[in-house]
């Protein structure tokens, strides 16, 4: 095979795997509290037990023709009784490929006012965002470009090379540059609009960049936990479809689809628990805590901090 195209397959492989995607499950922070009444009556006694009302915690699919991974955490509930409001937060993945209906979905139902795009700068020339009317488009690129592709040969691979992308983020200038953009877009964004935030498959840059705006908003790593993971259910059909190019991609450099390589493709196109704890353990070791790092590696003030939960959370009940 020639050079030319082994530059492509590696080109197809980077655009379809660290394209990154992912979704997470509802979070059923509802609880039961049961509380037990003891009333007398004619010598006998009878416990009455009422159930307090469950609080409903779950985002919303948004189901565009050119987007799969997108959704509005609007609905979530934190661990201090706080719900996100509607159509104020939105994540997804890339958006080169809306439809006019998608653009007024997203503009008019949704009140986009703001497109953060964290993909690299390779990426947002290749496919460029569809310009919404009314819509303010900011480049944040996490990674300026994308490190050499190991070897997917070799076992564990995929994995690692998700779970280095993971710590990078967060460790290096450049992500903590563009995560502080998307902070100060939240924080200025028109009051009523949303601000929505993506990269390729939705899954990574912007499943990392909703970890951290969930945590400033006081939500804990189980809830994070459940939103990031339903990316694996909203992008099962493009990994599908992204799993047959790469082993495509593969066979046409002459080389075996073995097992370990199916593998490392799969991880690579995948969300998982490993990925997102290597950023947690990246943030410990260098902060201490995730509320250090937003502080000190984001530089949100304790008042800015206020500002977000007052611009975006509501009671509950």
């Amino acid at each position: 095979m020639n050079k030319r195209t082994s530059t492509l397959v590696t080109a197809l492989l980077l655009a379809t795997t660290l394209g990154w995607q992912q979704p997470l499950m509802n979070v059923s922070a509802a609880t039961h509290a049961k509380t037990t009444k003891t009333v007398k009556t004619a010598g006998a006694t009878n416990t009455k037990a009422t159930k307090a009302k469950a609080i409903k915690s779950t985002a919303t699919h948004i189901k565009l023709q050119g987007a799969s991974n997108a959704r509005d955490l609007g609905g979530y509930v934190n661990q201090h009784g706080k719900k996100i409001k509607v159509h104020r937060l939105i994540r997804a993945n890339s958006l080169s490929h809306l439809t006019k209906a998608d653009q007024t979905k997203l503009v008019k139902t949704y009140h986009v006012a703001t497109d953060v795009d964290l993909r690299t700068t390779t990426e947002q020339k290749q496919s460029p965002d569809v310009h919404m009317a009314g819509v303010k488009l900011v480049k944040a690129n996490v990674f300026k470009s994308f490190g050499a592709f190991p070897d997917f040969s070799k076992k564990g691979a995929g994995a690692k090379m998700m779970e280095k992308s993971y710590h990078d983020a967060v460790t290096t200038a450049q992500g903590r540059k563009a995560y502080k953009s998307l902070f100060h877009q939240l924080l200025i964004n028109p009051k009523g609009k949303a601000v929505l935030w993506h990269c390729s498959a939705g899954k990574d840059r912007a499943g990392m960049g909703t970890a951290l705006v969930l945590s400033a908003l006081k939500f804990d790593k189980k809830a994070i936990a459940q939103d990031y993971l339903k990316s694996n259910t909203y992008l099962a059909q493009t990994n599908k479809e992204n799993l047959q190019k790469m082993e495509a991609g593969w066979k046409a450099q002459g080389k075996e689809v073995t097992p370990i390589v199916v593998e490392n493709f799969k991880a690579q196109n995948a969300v998982k628990m490993a990925y997102l704890n290597t950023m947690y353990k990246a943030i410990d070791a260098k902060y201490g805590n995730m509320d250090n790092f937003l502080h000190k590696g984001l530089g949100l003030s304790n008042t800015q901090l206020k500002q977000l939960q007052a611009n975006y959370l509501t009671s509950a009940k």
